[in-house]
C-alpha cells in the first residue's frame, strides 16, 4: 500500500489492506507461521496476500517479468513450478517469450537477415526482367549512371513494357551482397550476445499461479483434509493408478499412508532424436517390465504416454527412495541406450505432506 498521509482515502484503504493482512494470518496454520523453506514461505505469502502469484512486466529484468515479493525471478520460477508440479498451485498462461540459450534472458531481438551470412543490413531492391535475354536480376546490376544496360547481354533498355519490367523485388544483403526473396529470421540476445536462427529458438512460457484447493485446505488449517492427495494433480495420472489411489486415500490408520514418485528420463530428447519415437517407446516399456520385476510385490509400476509412475503404499519413505534408485539402475542395465531416469516424489507419508 502507498500511505499518503495528506490524503484520508489512502488511510482507509491502508487500514482495509492491515486488516485483510491480520485476518488471513490468524486464519495460516501453524505449521506455517514461521516458514523454513522457499517453498513453504511462498504458499504461507500468497495465501496471506489473498492474491495469485501474477508475473508483473517489468523491462528492465532479463526475465522481462517479476514476481511481486520475491527479487530472484528464476529461483521464484522454479519453486513455483515445483509446488505446481506437486499440486500446490495450479498454472495459467500469462505470455510466451523466446529465450537465449546461453543465459537464459528473453531480452532478444527479432530481425530478418541474410540467409547467407545472417547480417541485418538488408535493404529491398526491384528487380528487372530483360525480355530479349532472359536476364533477371537486381535493378543495380543493370544500372549505368542514368541508363540500364543489361549485365548479360550488354543492350540498353529503353522502353518499360516493351523491353523490360519488373516482376517484383528482392532483399540485397549490404554484408555480401547476396540476394533473396525469403530473408531468414533469427534472434540476437541483447545480454551476452548469442545468435540463433528462427528455426532453432527456445520457448519459454510463462505462468501466473494460484493456490489449489488442496492448499487452500492445507494453509488454513491442521485438519486430516490437509493429508489426502491433492485432487488437481490426479487428472495428470493414469487412470488405474488414478482408482488405486483414491482407494488408498480412503482407508484410515496406516494403509492409508503411500508414497508416489514420478520416473523422469533425463536423456529422452537425445534418445528420441537418435532412435525415433517408437524405439524410446519400447526402451520405455522394457524398463517398465524389468523395473515391476525388480520391485516385486513391493510397489506398483504404471505408464502414461510421457513416463513411469511408481506407487509404494508403506511409510519408509527415506528406504523406499534408495531402494527404488538401486532398482532403476538394474531396470536400466539391459537397455542399448541409457535414458537417465531420475525421481521425483510427488507424494509422501503424511509427516512429508509439506512441501
Amino acid at each position: 500500500m502507498d500511505f499518503n498521509l495528506a490524503s484520508p482515502k489512502s488511510w482507509v484503504q491502508t487500514a482495509s489492506c492491515l486488516s485483510r493482512y491480520r485476518d488471513q494470518r490468524a486464519r495460516l496454520s501453524s505449521r506455517f507461521q514461521s516458514p523454513t523453506t522457499p517453498a513453504v514461505r511462498m504458499l504461507a505469502y500468497l495465501f496471506v496476500s489473498g492474491e495469485d502469484f501474477v508475473p508483473i512486466r517489468q523491462p528492465n529484468s532479463p526475465y522481462y517479468y517479476v514476481y511481486r515479493g520475491f527479487s530472484n525471478t528464476a529461483s521464484a520460477t522454479m519453486v513455483a513450478e515445483a509446488l505446481a508440479n506437486k499440486g500446490w498451485l495450479e498454472r495459467n498462461f500469462f505470455d510466451r517469450y523466446y529465450k537465449c540459450d546461453g543465459c537464459q534472458s528473453h531480452r532478444l531481438t527479432v530481425r530478418e537477415e541474410c540467409p547467407t551470412c545472417q547480417s541485418p543490413q538488408l535493404s529491398e531492391a526491384d528487380l528487372i526482367h530483360h525480355y530479349s535475354c532472359a536476364q533477371l536480376s537486381p535493378e543495380a546490376g543493370f544500372r549505368r549512371g542514368t541508363a540500364l544496360i543489361c549485365p548479360k547481354c550488354s543492350q540498353q533498355l529503353r522502353h518499360y513494357g516493351k523491353d523490360y519490367d519488373k516482376p517484383g523485388h528482392v532483399q540485397l544483403c549490404g554484408r555480401c551482397s547476396n540476394t533473396t526473396s525469403e530473408p531468414s529470421i533469427g534472434f540476437l540476445c541483447q545480454d551476452c550476445g548469442m545468435h540463433v536462427g528462427g528455426d532453432a529458438v527456445s520457448i519459454s512460457d510463462v505462468f501466473s499461479y494460484s493456490l489449489s484447493h488442496q492448499a487452500n485446505i492445507l494453509l488454513a488449517n491442521d485438519s486430516e483434509d490437509a493429508n489426502r492427495f491433492p485432487i488437481a494433480q490426479m487428472r495428470y495420472l493414469p487412470e488405474e493408478l488414478q482408482r488405486r489411489i483414491t482407494e488408498l486415500a480412503s482407508l484410515s490408520g496406516p494403509a492409508a499412508d503411500f508414497m508416489l514418485v514420478e520416473v523422469q528420463y533425463g536423456s529422452r530428447e537425445q534418445v528420441l532424436k537418435a532412435r525415433g519415437e517408437i524405439n524410446l517407446i519400447s526402451m520405455r516399456k522394457l524398463l517398465a517390465d524389468n523395473l515391476q520385476g525388480v520391485l516385486g510385490d513391493v510397489a506398483s509400476v504404471y505408464s502414461s504416454p510421457e513416463r513411469e509412475y511408481v506407487l509404494f503404499p508403506g511409510r519408509d519413505v527415506a528406504g523406499f527412495t534408495a531402494y527404488l534408485r538401486e532398482a532403476l539402475d538394474h531396470a536400466e542395465s539391459v537397455l542399448s541406450d541409457k535414458l537417465n531416469p531420475t525421481l521425483l516424489v510427488l507424494w509422501g507419508t503424511r509427516e512429508d505432506a509439506l512441501p
